[in-house]
């Protein structure tokens, strides 16, 4: 039943009061079933708890959840046939086709795999630079329109109208970079629609269709100052910058305005209408009033009493011209004059300028909370890409990157393919590497994931309070190592001092060593030289021995035992 085009009434009442269910129940009411029993089973639930705690409250608010719950989901789905007209019209115009076509296309360019053909040119229409350039275009095409409609002939016409000319086609031409980036469906979007009547219906029609034809566009040419509407998408780009903080405050509230004002513009003209009936009765139709012509222009009839007392309400010159002279012919109509400027300025005009204050104040709210649903978007997008890179990268699946997984993954095009879609080229690669391991040559999901999406960032107040933990934490680890280096010098300067001690030692004990060296020499020199005056001396004896012995032999002495002297 979703997916025709049907019409259904939603009839809130009581779970006792409800008919009969038709035969054929549609798919909405089947689900509206399931989910009034599961919010009774919740319910019935709750009320155990409350019961359970004991606490009075607690069942009071039980029961009127149920109640509620009650009320939103007893409700009964009544088709409406679509009339044949109108499937006729759907059935030529193709409009369900159409419609089918969005939401398909815009669920596809919606999931996280999808890759844009034309990512270089989406990433150009998307920068701050190319919405200011447009936005410095439409400026200057608003106060070329000026100019022209200022200008006192038509001598310069032919300028005029060329510059236009150019003025369209770079419009155009950004209308085709954007449908070319973001896609056909980018134009059946509220914002883009308008956006598209804007450069077709002011520009590209009346200029390229009905002028080449002769059609008279003179008309047509107050349109082309809605061009400066335009303006509100760049305000749209820009209102997450601080500088434009209150540009895009001033431009919401007064767009959020637009319902209170028709909602004060129904009690003042209550309040004026129930006013000026009472000074129409007061001053027009007064016997002292009936010939005054200058109050009976003021106070003739009610609605000419209505517009005097909206001047009177405006406090533009009140007093001079309109009370006084009434008042100078019948004094009492002070206190109506008084009583109305008390209800119609005093409390009138200051309860619009609260509720437009609250309505501002709530439209900041508003914003900032968008503001953190965006960013807590953007942060579970970018997490989730983050995390697919990184089982993309992690071949073995132990959850935790080594440096070769980490480098070998550059050769995956696939892999390169979303670190270049996030802003990372391959040449940072070694030094990213650097940054985020930690020492332990393997990098985590979280340091992983944490990482690239910091870098890839600006700092955040969260990012800053870690850094500067980090710095204390480096900082102290420092000191303590300045510390140990400290005592390490002086460790070694004692080593230093034992070692030079022992030089001396050494060379005290190398002294006496060489003087016993050579003492020792100087005696095995002495002992030497004595042994060799020794031996010469036994040889001389020996040889003399041998000489006598032979004489006594040759003398043939007859006493054999006698001793040589």
């Amino acid at each position: 039943g979703s997916q025709r085009a049907q019409r259904c009434c939603y009839l809130a009442h009581w779970r006792s009061d409800l008919p009969a269910m038709p035969p054929r129940v549609p798919a909405a009411l089947r689900s509206s079933q399931q989910s009034r029993s599961q919010n009774k089973s919740r319910t019935e639930v709750s009320k155990k708890q409350a019961a359970g705690q004991g606490g009075a409250w607690n069942s009071a608010k039980s029961d009127s959840v149920a109640m509620f719950d009650d009320l939103a989901n007893d409700a009964i789905v009544t088709d409406i046939p679509t009339p044949e007209w109108l499937v006729l019209v759907l059935a030529v115009t193709r409009y369900s086709e159409l419609r089918d076509w969005v939401v398909k296309e815009r669920e596809e360019r919606s999931k996280d795999t999808y890759q844009n053909p034309h990512a270089e040119l989406f990433y150009l229409v998307s920068s701050i630079w190319f919405e200011s350039g447009i936005a410095v275009l439409i400026v200057l095409n608003c106060v070329l329109i000026g100019v022209d409609a200022s200008w006192p002939d038509d001598s310069a016409s032919t300028i005029f109208s060329n510059l236009e000319h150019v003025f369209v086609f770079l419009f155009f031409g950004e209308w085709c970079m954007r449908v070319r980036a973001y896609g056909l469906v980018w134009v059946f979007e509220k914002g883009n629609a308008a956006d598209t009547f804007l450069v077709f219906g002011t520009g590209v029609i009346p200029k390229w269709i009905f002028e080449p034809l002769g059609s008279d566009v003179g008309s047509l040419r107050i349109l082309t100052v809605l061009r400066a509407l335009r303006l509100a998408r760049i305000v749209r780009v820009v209102r997450l910058l601080p500088q434009a903080k209150e540009l895009w405050m001033l431009i919401q509230g007064l767009l959020q305005s637009f319902r209170p004002l028709l909602w004060t513009s129904v009690i003042g003209t209550m309040i004026l209408y129930i006013f000026g009936v009472a000074g129409t009765e007061l001053i027009g139709r007064s016997e002292m009033m009936s010939e005054d012509e200058y109050a009976q222009e003021l106070f003739g009839d009610p609605l000419r009493s209505m517009f005097t007392l909206f001047q009177v309400m405006t406090l533009d010159a009140w007093g001079d011209s309109i009370a006084r002279p009434m008042m100078a012919k019948e004094w009492g109509l002070c206190l109506f004059f008084v009583f109305f400027i008390m209800v119609g300025v005093f409390v009138f005009w200051n309860l619009i300028t609260a509720i437009i204050v609250e309505n501002a104040m709530s439209i900041a709210s508003d914003d900032m909370l968008q503001q953190a649903n965006e960013a807590a978007v953007k942060k579970k997008a970018e997490l989730k890409a983050l995390a697919d890179v990184f089982l993309e990268i992690d071949a073995d699946g132990s959850g935790e990157l080594s440096r070769k997984e980490f480098f070998g993954a550059l050769q995956v095009p696939k892999v390169v393919q979303r670190l270049e879609a996030m802003g990372i080229r391959l040449t940072e690669m070694e030094d990213i590497w650097e940054v985020l391991n930690d020492g332990d040559g393997s990098l985590t999901i979280k340091e992983f994931t944490d990482g690239l999406r910091r870098m890839n960032g600006t700092a955040k107040a969260r990012d800053l309070s870690e850094i500067i933990q980090r710095l204390r934490i480096s900082s102290l680890h420092h000191t303590n190592l300045v510390a140990q280096v400290g005592r390490f010098n002086q460790s070694l300067s004692a080593l230093e001092n034992d070692v030079r001690r022992m030089q001396d030692d050494t060379g005290e004990v190398v002294s006496v060593f060489r003087e016993m060296f050579h003492r020792l020499q100087a005696h095995i020199d002495r002992e030497e030289g004595e042994d060799r005056i020794t031996t010469k001396m036994r040889a001389a004896k020996r040889e003399f021995d041998s000489e006598a012995d032979k004489a006594d032999f040759d003398d043939d002495s007859p006493d054999e035992d006698s001793s040589p002297i």
